[in-house]
């Protein structure tokens, strides 16, 4: 669907972008809500469409592509796939269930580790007051 027109479009020095759409779309009769412009220089490189453009010539023509919105590609809408949010949900009560059940098995260590720690403490204590008490004696 290439359709080549060549035409000659006069830009204001001081015109802002919307305007200069709308003067490329009178120019060339379109409707400018439906397309996209492109303007390319003469090595293929996008140009941004602004008032500031220079002239251009035979030698250095512009290029203007107009596209439909969305010609080539189909948008999708931005959501998050449902199945993502399942499965971490799923998940979560899955994982803090296992951590409860560890600590539940590691509860009776845990006290059992407390009264040992306790009781090498009051030990060391105890070694440390007879060794006082015998310096005392002295």
């Amino acid at each position: 669907d290439r359709v080549v027109a060549l035409r000659e479009v006069s830009i204001p020095p001081a015109a802002e972008v919307s305007m200069i759409r709308q003067i490329i779309s009178t120019t060339f009769g379109l409707n400018s809500s439906d397309v996209i412009f492109k303007i390319r220089n003469h090595r293929g490189c996008l140009i941004p469409l602004n008032s500031s453009i220079p002239a251009n010539s035979k030698h250095m023509p512009y290029v203007l592509e107009v596209a439909k919105i969305f010609q080539h590609v189909r948008p999708k809408p931005r959501t998050i796939p449902m199945t993502v949010i399942n499965k971490s949900m799923k998940s979560r009560p899955q994982t803090i269930d296992r951590r409860i059940q560890r600590l539940e098995e590691l509860l009776p260590q845990i006290k059992l580790r407390r009264d040992e720690k306790l009781s090498e403490e009051i030990e060391c204590l105890s070694q440390k007051l007879r060794f006082l008490h015998k310096r005392m004696q002295v």
